[in-house]
Parts: C-alpha cells; sequence; structure tokens
C-alpha cells in the first residue's frame, strides 16, 4: 500500500492499529462520518474476535485424554463442524459436559463446563442420511478463556492444561483442594444417580438428617494425604479386584473396551483418569478431576470416591443394575 501524496511505501495495519491516533482526523471522521466509523470498528473488532476463538467445542459429554470415545454426530450444526475439522491440517476438536439443567433454548455460548477435553479425530464412518459415527481419542486438557457462537455450534479460545511433577504437585496441593468433595457436599454426591455406560448402582433416597448423620460419618482426606502415590494406587487396585469379583466377567472386558485398557502403573496421571472414569459415580462429580494439574492428587480424590462408596451399604452389599 502507498501514500496517496509521496508514493513511500506505508507499514501494515497492525502498526496503525497500535499507533496514536490524529486527534484531528479523528474528530473530523466522527462529525462527518460517524455511522460508518462505528461500523467498521464493529466489524474488525468481530474479525478479530472469531481469529482468536479458532477451536470448535462440542457440548456433549464428560471425557479424559488418554481414552477413546465413539461419538454420533446428527445435528446439522455439529455435522457441519466435524466437516470443517476434517478440512482442517490436524483434525480435532474439544469437547465439554452441558450443565446439569440445560436452558430452554438449546446449548448457548455460556452452556457447559469451562473445562474439558481435546478430542483427535482417528475415523469416521459417514451414514447414508448424513449421520456420522466419530472415533476420536482424548488427547489433552483445556480450560476454556474466551468462547462465542459460529453457525450454531461452540468455539472458544483455550489453554492447554498440564500436570506439574509430582514434586511440584506436593507445595500445590492447598493451592488446588477445592475440586476435591468435602463431606459437607456429600449428600449431593449421593443423592443424584450415577450415568455410567455399563454399571448403575442403586442409590439410597436419604432424609436431610440422615443425609447429615451419613456426612459426619464419612471418610475425611486427612488420611489421604500421608499416602504415597503408591499406596494410592494400590487402594484403587484393590476397588478394582472387589468390583471384578461382584460382576460378570463380559462386564469387565466391556469395561475395557469402552474406556480403553487399563495404563500402566508407571503412568499415576493417566490411570487417575481411567479410574475416575470406571468408578459408578455423578459424573460432575468426576469432571472435578479435569482442572486438578498433580497426578497424586486426583488419586487422592478418586481415593475419596472410594471410601465413600464402601462406606455405603448398597455397594458393600453388591447390590447392581447391570
Amino acid at each position: 500500500m502507498l501514500c496517496p501524496l509521496c508514493r513511500e511505501d506505508l507499514p501494515g495495519f497492525a502498526y496503525f492499529q497500535e499507533h496514536p491516533h490524529n486527534k484531528v482526523l479523528l474528530s473530523l471522521l466522527l462529525k462527518a462520518y460517524a455511522d460508518d466509523y462505528a461500523s467498521r470498528g464493529e466489524a474488525i473488532e468481530n474479525a478479530e474476535r472469531h481469529a482468536r476463538l479458532d477451536t470448535p467445542i462440542f457440548v456433549c459429554q464428560l471425557s479424559f485424554p488418554g481414552m477413546p470415545t465413539l461419538l454420533h454426530f446428527f445435528e446439522p450444526r455439529y455435522r457441519l463442524m466435524l466437516r470443517r475439522c476434517l478440512e482442517s491440517p490436524f483434525p480435532a476438536f474439544g469437547m465439554i459436559m452441558p450443565p446439569r439443567a440445560a436452558p430452554l433454548s438449546g446449548h448457548g455460548t455460556t452452556a457447559g463446563s469451562d473445562f474439558g477435553t481435546m478430542h483427535e479425530i482417528r475415523s469416521v464412518q459417514m451414514l447414508a442420511d448424513g449421520r456420522s459415527m466419530v472415533q476420536t481419542w482424548g488427547i489433552h486438557r483445556f480450560r476454556i478463556l474466551e468462547r462465542d457462537s459460529l453457525d450454531g455450534y461452540m468455539v472458544g479460545r483455550v489453554e492447554r492444561i498440564d500436570d506439574y511433577d509430582d514434586d511440584l504437585g506436593e507445595w500445590a496441593t492447598e493451592e488446588v483442594q477445592s475440586p476435591i468433595p468435602s463431606s459437607s457436599r456429600v449428600p449431593s454426591f449421593v443423592s443424584r444417580p450415577p450415568s455410567p455406560i455399563l454399571l448403575t448402582r442403586v442409590m439410597p433416597t436419604r432424609s436431610p438428617r440422615s443425609a447429615t448423620r451419613w456426612s459426619r460419618s464419612s471418610p475425611s482426606n486427612s488420611s489421604q494425604r500421608c499416602l504415597s502415590t503408591e499406596a494410592l494406587m494400590t487402594a484403587c487396585h484393590a476397588f478394582l479386584s472387589q468390583l471384578c469379583e461382584g460382576t460378570a466377567p463380559w462386564v469387565v472386558q466391556r469395561l475395557n473396551h469402552t474406556y480403553g485398557p487399563q495404563p500402566p502403573d508407571n503412568n499415576p496421571g493417566a490411570f487417575s483418569f481411567w479410574m475416575g472414569m470406571v468408578l459408578p459415580i455423578d459424573e460432575h462429580e468426576k469432571a472435578k478431576l479435569l482442572p486438578v494439574k498433580s497426578a497424586r492428587l486426583r488419586l487422592r480424590m478418586v481415593v475419596g470416591w472410594i471410601e465413600q462408596l464402601n462406606s455405603n451399604w448398597w455397594f458393600s452389599s453388591g447390590c447392581i443394575v447391570l
């Protein structure tokens, strides 16, 4: 671009955007072309905003990294999102949970959690009627910094979440302890029926008085703070053995097929997510693992949930509905 007077090369738009404006020219523009100035500024702001919101987000269900997820795309807006993802160099999208009570107008730009999992598209099976069966794999977690709507589906600017080292996780424990379910929140943890894919536990109906007695007798997290990562994983393995003994072998096989094989013990980060997904508890409780950046702290949360399950008569008696 050249100057209309001296024909010298002019710098790009970014230079003028950050450069102080000329007060005389600005006053003339605001008086002579006030509407055009406002509309042009709004168009530039929207263009910059959409350029930042470069991650498509699927409001569907809970997922964790390192696990397979089979998804069914049938809504036109998400079929459009899938087509655009497949046209990108790295076909992927983010997925978050919907809110507990969905708004009447559908999932808007403010619906869903702030934390989710990025999914890589592994394979797509197109059906004759336009629907698609998509096999994905969770690759990493993210936090939504900014969100908006594009052609009916959510897009956002996200920040990747990675784990601390276990040594760093010790000093960060107090900072991120808020997601740990405390005894005061136990009644809400039990009152809502869980929604796992394969196992549905029978939840007892509790009165407020009985719920209070149960919350007082529930195990605390103080005993878990002194446990090592290996001890926490041993407690998880004991629960898995208890779960396998109380169910049919084909149920365990379907668990492995649905959530993938059990991660090795030398990968406590992946194991904590896999173990959290297997637990027969409320999905919104499981979602509290997403923002936690310490594998040991996630294992502490999982062991706390296991202790709460073992303290219930319906679980210890093997009451299972398949």
